[in-house]
């Protein structure tokens, strides 16, 4: 059986209180009803009413309050639970050209410090692109799970890193350096990047992983390397692959469409003011 837990004294103070003011007064009525001419009989039945008030348990008026506010305690651990619920759900169809506007015109990029306590305990798995996001600071390197020049059939390490990191989000971001590997076989693209994917669904079920598009390639950077010409294709490939493999496809070509400052004088890696563009968005899409 287990102990009653017993209140502490300044717990019973209120209900003490307050009989303590009841008491007084039913008194400062008695008296002035004995002046006034009311008979024994009143007096004596308003005295009892005294007493039985004083007799109630004080434990009983004072628990009031506690469960009062235990009750106010789950509710508020319940609508809490909602308020998470609800703040991850992903970003419908119809609501993105809100959200790139968003990102456009300024008003959806998340600080400095928001991106980093957004981020927490997610993995973006990539190439150089992604590695720049914490080259540039905007992320550690425990999150950012990336390497220069690699290719997606190449990411074994990555992917297993990945999933020993058990994520809440996982985000991959290649094609790049696929496109030169590739070139023209599209499929071969898409077949590589499946393997990679099914490791993670095998290993993380219900973990949602989100796939990003090959950025826009200028064309200085495609004439000096014809094989990035394909980039179109290769992302309709992973636009396609998604819808069969139940993923989400995260098309951020708008954040670099008619802005040939945020790139590089390569033509193809961006500069750090795509950075926080592209991770709120990112964010938005996941409902992070």
């Amino acid at each position: 059986m287990s102990k009653r837990r017993r209140r502490s004294a300044p717990m019973l103070l209120p209900a003490v209180i307050v009989l303590a003011v009841i008491a007084a007064a039913v008194v400062v009525v008695v008296l002035t009803q004995n002046k006034s001419g009311v008979n024994n009989a009143d007096i004596e039945d308003t005295v009892a009413r005294l007493q039985a008030l004083e007799a109630r348990d004080v434990n009983a008026i004072d628990s009031a309050p506690e469960a009062a506010s235990d009750a106010g305690a789950a509710t508020g651990d319940a609508d809490a639970a909602a308020a998470s619920e609800s703040s991850n759900a992903p970003a419908s169809e119809d609501s993105l050209p809100a959200i790139q506007q968003s990102i456009l015109d300024g008003s959806g990029i998340l600080d400095n410090v928001a991106i980093r306590q957004t981020f927490a305990n997610t993995a973006i798995v990539g190439d150089s692109i992604t590695e720049s996001t914490w080259e540039y600071g905007y992320l550690d390197q425990d999150v950012v799970i990336s390497q220069r020049g690699l290719s997606v059939i190449n990411a074994d390490e990555q992917i297993a890193t990945t999933i020993a990191m058990h994520p809440k989000a996982i985000f991959m971001a290649f094609g790049a350096n696929d496109l030169e590997s590739y070139e023209s076989n599209v499929q071969g693209f898409i077949d590589g990047y499946k393997m990679q994917v099914q490791k993670l669904l095998d290993a993380l079920p219900g973990v949602p992983i989100y796939i990003n598009c090959i950025l826009p390639l200028t064309e200085s950077a495609i004439a000096a390397t014809p094989a990035l010409q394909y980039y179109p294709q290769y992302n309709e490939a992973l636009s396609a692959m998604c819808d069969e493999l139940g993923l989400t496809y995260i098309d951020d070509s708008f954040i670099v469409e008619n802005d040939s400052s945020i790139y590089e004088p390569d033509g193809e890696h961006v500069i750090s003011e795509y950075y926080p563009k592209w991770l709120s968005y990112m964010a938005a899409i996941a409902g992070l």
